[in-house]
């Protein structure tokens, strides 16, 4: 997604088929492979959008075990947000992403902790110090210790 914009974003995950698609070649882009025993001898499920690896047996799907995991919110949705809270020069708001996404504030809220949790795990050595992001510190000083 080098510079992408917000019109190039939506021609590119305007429907849930795009999305896990996409998901997919950024997740495996060598082909699927199980996140349970990594094998790579992996069946489709076409009717549930989920995998069956032949080794375990373990069922999973292209959005198992990331931030989009138990979610019921459109994978576009969710694109959408991670876009708006990544570009957003001055941070965005759960309250702003709940206007801008149509969705509850608790599921705006939800979304900005798990995309910031995720940005935090994704390369800690870029993360270093204290870094703030939309009223939020990961990492940082701690104060008032033992107080």
């Amino acid at each position: 997604m080098d510079d992408m914009n917000l019109v190039q974003l939506v021609e590119q995950f305007q429907d849930e088929g795009r999305c896990r698609s996409e998901l997919e070649l950024v997740r495996w882009p060598n082909g699927v492979t199980c996140p349970h025993c990594g094998s790579k001898t992996v069946y489709r499920i076409l009717d549930r959008n989920q995998f069956d690896c032949a080794s375990c047996r373990y069922q999973f799907s292209v959005t198992s075990g990331t931030i989009f995991h138990d979610s019921h919110l459109p994978l576009w949705k969710w694109m959408l947000a991670v876009y708006l809270m990544i570009e957003s020069k001055k941070g965005m708001s759960a309250n702003q992403l709940k206007r801008t996404l149509a969705v509850s504030y608790k599921t705006a809220w939800y979304l900005c902790h798990r995309i910031r949790k995720a940005v935090e795990e994704t390369n800690p050595e870029k993360l270093t110090g204290t870094v703030e992001m939309d009223e939020s510190y990961v990492g940082g000083k701690r104060r008032h210790v033992g107080s």
